[in-house]
């Protein structure tokens, strides 16, 4: 079973790509943040997916990452209940067609009710909170809207100088 959503982002593949995964051609554009997104690196293996550790609160994942530049990336939990991740990228009009699929590790009346869950409600709690953000980023970055103050980014009038 898959649960997948999509969007379009108004972006070139590659823009978006490296910032939904924090990877460009060459690999991690930042390590920092590559750390932050998906936890400690710890391996890289011969066919250059990345086994990382993320200390998460409640379990310790441990991810092997694997990235197709600027098409594909792919989340597999090792050892873990969590659902595999998986996200495709590819040109369209308009921009970039971003879509995300989970794959649980549940079956069973369990799997039934998480899917049904996903397509009635789950979807949208997930979908949008994901996706939203990038799609605002490029809004905004068409717009010019970096170059504006940050407090004018937010809706707000420009802050007075002392």
């Amino acid at each position: 079973m898959r649960l997948s959503f999509h969007t379009t982002v108004p972006a070139p593949i590659e823009e978006v790509y490296e910032h939904v995964t924090a990877v460009g051609p060459e690999g991690p554009v930042d390590r920092a943040l590559f750390a932050q997104k998906y936890g400690e690196p710890i391996e890289t293996e011969p066919d250059g997916a990345v086994i990382t550790h993320d200390p998460d609160d409640e379990d310790e994942v441990f991810w092997r990452c694997t990235f197709d530049f600027p098409t594909q990336r792919a989340m597999r939990a090792i050892e873990s209940t969590w659902a595999d991740r998986e996200d495709a990228f590819e040109t369209v009009r308009g921009g970039t067609r971003w879509t995300v699929t989970f794959i649980p590790k549940t079956g069973g009346l369990q799997g039934l009710v998480q899917y049904l869950y996903f397509q009635v409600v789950g979807k949208y709690r997930v979908g949008v909170p994901v996706l939203s953000p990038v799609v605002q980023h490029f809004r905004r970055k068409a717009r010019g809207d970096f170059d504006a103050p940050p407090d004018a980014e937010a809706g707000e009038p420009p802050s007075q100088g002392a």
